[in-house]
């Protein structure tokens, strides 16, 4: 008989949130990553008093003997009907047993079966000599002639790539049955990511998109005789590695003079923000940016508005790459110098994100403000003009500039986000400024945010305390629905990207995002004296949602090691590639698809060569 405690244990780990939806797919896959290996189980049934309930679940492993529960993966699903080989989880005594009548091993032909035992629902061992070889559907005829490349070749300069998120696949089927459908599957070597497409029996070709660049993939084609696939044959899998990503700066030559200005007063502190189409207002289908454009004398810093001269629109390249500033007239100003206590005392830089209805339809502005203590924490402030996205103030002025416009009461009433260490209200610990900040959320889903937990933040923390040797660091905040909430390790270290600078998430659809950063820690082209900033080579790193945790929630675990990261290149608009004291001063970036299609990519800059005033322009992926 199950006692309320032990009932409680296994409600705990399976009755989590997301109940009700079924999956397609119920086979246990056995994929390796660059850690070790993740098992996925997306049906599972547990009968506790002859009560069948289903569940998915994940559980990760470095020996292929130990398995860690992965608890904040686990689901509610639908009970489904007809499931062959289902995997069961069965209380015995005072222990658990998970049975796994067939989990396939991803790349592999083969497959197993295998038992896994637990007392405490978390840590959870093979059985001895339960793992054996099982029989397969893989029993027919394979396709022959599997070949694997990316699509989409080019050259520009000396370079010649072709996609770096695709790759095309081309076969021969077999002809000894009929064949009702093929499954073209692409595995990734370094977080063990799956992806999948599927071709009608008439055709010989068909294209895995959504892939990360510079990635080695394993492809598989599979001829199935039937919908469910369940009698197939496999063919053996094909390597293939996607390009890297090209990026090219737009105006002539190859000197920082050839280069073409997006904003004429663009400065520093650069970010973008697209509004759809939908929006209703007069910027509607525009990007724009929160940047900070030259100071002159007589003025104070600010975070400005520049709004984009035309609805985006890849055939007009000027939509997105030419904007009109709207500096002195939106936005917030630092306020005149004071000896008052203040937590707004200087403002830098910031970034707007659109809220959906429920959150009421206008811009929020996340910002860094330094206050009069000499910290730096991030805030927020709504807009007062809905979708325009440049009034911030709720009285009478259209900017924020004064003591009393930031005040508690006042029009620029700003919200705390982030805070630091010692603060009586929202402070987080070993953190002493937090600067920087990129918010990320479904952007390939929607342009608004709607407020629903998942979402998450990277910020520039500078060094911590026994936690990080260097001083260049972004810590991670997740969206619980009501708070951001920094993600912590066991030893109370914040979760850092060590030596790593200016980083900006981006999302790729699905459960998926890549994220560009600085690598300070590498100086070589940093000019000599100089005090602007230089970020060394940028690099590229993934997260897949999917990897632990909920689905709807990219943890800082769902990230690569930064070990993985990649390099891009960055081309003059005549073809040649910056060296590295050209990439290196790139600061102050911010990607993104400013029509939402993928197929076109923007990376908007700030640039300079260690000794001009930087100023903003832009770059286009070249090989999306």
């Amino acid at each position: 008989m199950q006692t309320p405690t032990t009932r409680s244990l296994v409600v705990g780990w399976l009755a989590m949130l997301l109940a009700g939806l079924a999956q397609a797919q119920t086979t246990p896959t056995l994929i390796q990553t660059s850690s070790g290996y993740a098992l996925k189980i997306p049906y599972l049934e547990f009968s506790p008093g002859g009560a069948r309930q289903a569940y998915t679940a994940k559980a990760t492993t470095g020996d292929l003997s130990t398995f860690s529960a992965d608890t904040g993966s686990v689901a509610s699903i639908a009970v489904q009907s007809g499931v062959g080989n289902t995997t069961t989880l069965q209380q015995t005594g005072g222990a658990y047993v998970l049975a796994f009548p067939y989990v396939e091993v991803d790349g592999q032909a083969q497959a197993y079966s295998a038992s896994l035992t637990t007392t405490n629902l978390s840590q959870w061992a093979v059985v001895p000599n339960s793992v054996a070889v099982v029989a397969t559907s893989n029993t027919l005829a394979p396709p022959t002639g599997v070949a694997v490349g990316g699509p989409s070749p080019q050259t520009v300069g000396s370079f010649s790539f072709a996609s770096s998120s695709k790759l095309s696949t081309i076969w021969t089927a077999p002809t000894s049955f009929a064949v009702h459908h093929f499954e073209v599957i692409g595995t990734e070597s370094v977080g063990g990511t799956r992806t999948a497409v599927s071709a009608t029996a008439s055709e010989t070709a068909a294209t895995l998109t959504g892939l990360k660049a510079a990635t080695a993939y394993r492809v598989m084609v599979k001829a199935c005789q039937d919908a469910a696939c369940t009698l197939y044959g496999a063919a053996t899998p094909v390597s293939a590695t996607t390009s890297t990503e090209y990026w090219q700066l737009q105006g002539s030559g190859a000197t920082l003079s050839g280069l073409s200005k997006v904003v004429s007063d663009g400065n520093a502190r650069l970010s973008a923000t697209r509004i759809g189409p939908d929006a209703g207002t007069a910027n509607a289908g525009r990007v724009q940016f929160y940047y900070g454009p030259m100071v002159t004398p007589g003025t104070m810093a600010s975070l400005a508005v520049a709004v984009g001269n035309a609805a985006a629109s890849a055939a007009t390249p000027s939509s997105y790459l030419s904007f009109t500033s709207k500096a002195g007239t939106s936005g917030l100003f630092t306020p005149a110098t004071s000896g008052a206590a203040r937590s707004i005392a200087s403002v830098a830089t910031g970034q707007g994100v659109p809220l959906a209805a429920n959150l009421g339809n206008k811009v929020r502005v996340f910002f860094e403000a330094a206050g009069s203590d000499g910290k730096t924490r991030i805030y927020s402030v709504d807009s007062k003009d809905g979708f325009v996205g440049q009034d911030f103030n709720s009285g009478a002025a259209v900017t924020c500039s004064t003591d009393a416009d930031y005040a508690s009461t006042g029009g620029c009433a700003p919200t705390l986000v982030i805070g630091v260490d010692g603060d009586a209200t929202g402070g987080n610990l070993r953190i002493k400024n937090a600067r920087q900040n990129k918010v990320a959320f479904p952007t390939q889903t929607d342009w608004r945010w709607d407020g629903a937990p998942g979402a998450f933040m990277v910020f520039t923390t500078d060094s911590v305390a026994s936690c990080s040797t260097v001083q260049q660091n972004h810590g991670y905040a997740v969206w619980d629905g009501t708070r951001w909430n920094v993600q912590y390790r066991a030893d109370g270290c914040p979760k850092l990207f060590t030596s790593a600078q200016a980083c900006l998430p981006m999302h790729v659809g699905g459960t998926h995002y890549k994220m560009y950063c600085g690598d300070p820690s590498i100086t070589a082209g940093k000019v000599t004296g100089s005090t602007l900033p230089f970020l060394g080579p940028k690099k590229l790193l993934y997260a897949d949602g999917s990897g632990s945790g909920a689905d709807a929630t990219v943890e800082f675990e769902d990230w690569e090691a930064q070990t993985a990261s990649r390099d891009i290149a960055f081309l003059w608009p005549n073809g040649t590639r910056l060296d590295d004291k050209a990439e290196g001063y790139i600061d102050d970036y911010h990607f993104l698809a400013p029509t939402g299609s993928l197929d076109l990519q923007v990376g908007y800059l700030t640039i300079t060569d260690g000794v001009v005033v930087p100023f903003a322009v832009a770059a286009i992926l070249l090989n999306p």
